[in-house]
């Protein structure tokens, strides 16, 4: 996008990585474009090579956004660098196209960080559909044995408090600290997003990318005076299990290098575990109700189990995810 009318540079520069996101992407340009107010903005669209028209759709439809169209599927990490890199906002925000951003989101967000220059990242207050909070959709803490079963085993949904998990299970109200945000919205500060670029595709990659930067000095922060809505990761099911055979999730990948081989294998268990678990549970209500969300839900377990964890515990050169859905 080139500067607005009035010759204004970019104050927030919006990167939006799609994959055949057709069914979301319309409703989520349109939001961004109304939410901006009189705030100068640009609007990236990195295509990951989208067989369903998506950015057709996105040029024919919003003119000004800029869309970069891959030839390749280069997965949701690489094509996030990719925007930073084209983006010359003083703020970056990392925006899934299955979301929709209301009014007055990005003003008071972008108040927050100029009156705390600390803050490196800062998320809003994820809701669905239905404006409701839903547990277990925003990140919270930096896995630790203890973190990671609360959350996989829905110790954490008993008591916030007491049994503090990787996954935000209690509705976020002002300003808050965190280890890690999720990368479903992220308002990053320019000089971070040169700083720290996002690392390996997979499961936890918007927790590796938070996590690295709090260790950098920057706080990672989440407010609950900004709202967007999400329509819980469905972009991510279109990603095949395959895509990560062989690889270990992020979670795993930090477990065993901050907590050590304990810590990791409890770890890992524990959360293998509740993903069976749950994933029958789902699939169980789904055959008795044929209800689809329950489906999407058994999908994005098994996504989630196709990560060979337990690798992290083998010696050499662990593999890293080389091909993406086409």
């Amino acid at each position: 996008m080139r500067d607005d009318k009035l010759g204004r540079a970019p104050l927030v520069s919006i990167v939006t990585v799609t994959f055949n996101s057709a069914e979301h992407i319309r409703r989520c340009v349109a939001s961004v474009a109304r939410s901006a107010g009189t705030t100068p903005i640009e609007h990236i669209v990195i295509d990951n090579a989208s067989r369903d028209g998506t950015s057709a759709l996105v040029r024919s439809e919003f003119p000004d956004v800029t869309v970069v169209e891959n030839s390749l599927n280069r997965g949701l990490t690489a094509a996030n660098n990719q925007g930073a890199e084209v983006a010359r906002g003083r703020y970056v925000v990392f925006l899934n196209p299955d979301t929709i951003v209301p009014d007055g989101t990005f003003q008071t967000m972008l108040a927050i960080m100029e009156s705390d220059p600390d803050i490196g990242v800062l998320a809003p207050r994820l809701v669905d559909e239905m404006e409701r909070f839903s547990p277990g959709i925003m990140g919270h803490r930096a896995p630790t044995a203890w973190t990671v079963i609360n959350a996989f085993l829905l110790l954490s949904r008993l008591s916030h408090d007491l049994f503090p998990g990787i996954l935000r299970t209690k509705d976020v109200e002002g300003l808050e600290d965190c280890d890690w945000a999720c990368g479903a919205c992220l308002m990053v500060r320019r000089e971070v997003a040169d700083n720290f670029s996002w690392g390996e595709f997979g499961s936890g990659d918007d927790l590796d990318y938070c996590l690295r930067i709090g260790r950098g000095g920057w706080r990672v922060s989440v407010t609950g005076d900004a709202r967007v809505v999400h329509f819980g990761g469905r972009s991510f099911t279109l990603a095949k299990p395959g895509t990560w055979t062989a690889t270990p999730s992020n979670i795993a990948r930090r477990l065993r290098e901050r907590g050590g081989p304990l810590q990791a294998a409890i770890g890992i268990a524990g959360m293998r575990l509740g993903l069976r678990l749950r994933g029958a549970v789902h699939y169980a209500l789904f055959l008795m109700t044929r209800d689809p969300e329950r489906l999407y839900k058994t999908n994005k377990t098994r996504q989630f189990l196709a990560h060979d964890d337990y690798s992290v515990f083998r010696k050499g050169t662990r593999p890293a995810p080389t091909s993406y859905p086409r």
